[in-house]
């Protein structure tokens, strides 16, 4: 039987991220996605470009959320898009 630290279910933005983040700080990490391919929608986003966040400010990037935003001020006041472009530039992702 495998031994893993950390499993991750679903191979979406959230699932990557998650996985990768774990595999970064030592974790044996295992995803599992039912698709063949991971990301699979965001790859769609962006002209195949794949936009992850960008680079505004916490109210334009709530202004953008479709309803309303607001009830996910707390959240991206502790881990916002800067940080998101930032984590990947640490994993030295070729984000822009």
């Amino acid at each position: 039987m495998k031994h893993f630290d950390t499993i991750v279910i679903g191979g979406g933005p959230a699932g990557m991220m998650a996985t990768i983040s774990s595999s970064f700080y030592g974790q044996k990490t295992l995803l599992i996605e039912k698709n063949r391919k991971l990301g699979k929608k965001l790859a769609g986003t962006g002209g195949g470009r794949c936009n992850v966040t960008n680079n505004g400010t916490l109210d334009d990037l709530l202004a953008g959320i479709p309803g309303n935003g607001r009830f996910l001020y707390s959240v991206f006041s502790q881990f916002d898009n800067h940080d998101i472009i930032n984590f990947l530039r640490r994993m030295e992702s070729n984000s822009r």
